[in-house]
């Protein structure tokens, strides 16, 4: 109440000075991840300040990913092309590195420990997330496991207790499947997202992997 008395006595009430379509763009940069309000007024801001052609770019640029990119119908990893290439270019590999999301695949890839195949799972169980068993890809890795006789499965969930549950349920699916079932190392920091492990500790932990 006091504030009210305050502003009413510079004669003028608080208004808001950003147009609603920049409160908009605003709220499209605060919903991507890892970005807070404050990052996000600063990118739109940004943007707005840039040339007229500069940010037409931008957002043909973002089009075209919508629409172009699509994922891989083998391994689920992100691609433009019918077949991704590594699916293409790897067909007959009998080791397949399963990931939770498509950005860690781009370690493995720079410190070229893997020359194998890759699936993406698209995320691991965590219930609290209302994330289940049924909401991953895990009845296409099982069939393509049987249907290519893959001879290796490497797990590089990340270290966490979801990726861990995720592990056993696909350890559990796997029984009876002649397939060796193995999991990086513990070097890499708990909870640590795979996208942003060094190559070296990418590459000991997978040099180092443990059989489930």
């Amino acid at each position: 109440m006091a504030d009210d008395h305050a502003v009413r006595a510079f004669g003028h009430t608080l208004m808001n000075v950003e147009p609603q379509s920049l409160e908009n763009l605003i709220s499209e940069f605060a919903s991507l991840p890892g970005i807070g309000l404050k990052t996000a007024r600063r990118l739109a801001y940004h943007m707005l300040s840039r040339r007229k052609s500069d940010v037409e770019r931008f957002a043909d640029s973002l089009m075209q990913a919508a629409e172009k990119v699509h994922p891989c119908p083998r391994c689920h990893a992100f691609t433009d092309e019918e077949i991704c290439p590594t699916c293409r270019a790897r067909e007959g590999a009998k080791s397949i590195c399963v990931v939770e999301k498509n950005s860690d695949i781009l370690p493995f890839e720079r410190s070229s420990v893997h020359k194998g195949l890759y699936f993406v799972l698209g995320g691991v169980i965590s219930p609290l997330d209302g994330i289940g068993p049924e909401a991953l890809h895990l009845p296409q890795l099982v069939e393509r496991i049987k249907q290519e006789n893959i001879e290796e499965l490497v797990l590089a969930l990340g270290s966490s207790p979801e990726a861990d549950s995720t592990a056993l349920m696909i350890d559990r699916m796997l029984d009876g499947v002649n397939v060796k079932r193995t999991r990086l190392a513990r070097g890499i920091p708990m909870g640590s997202d795979l996208e942003f492990i060094d190559e070296v500790t990418m590459l000991r932990a997978f040099e180092g992997r443990v059989s489930l």
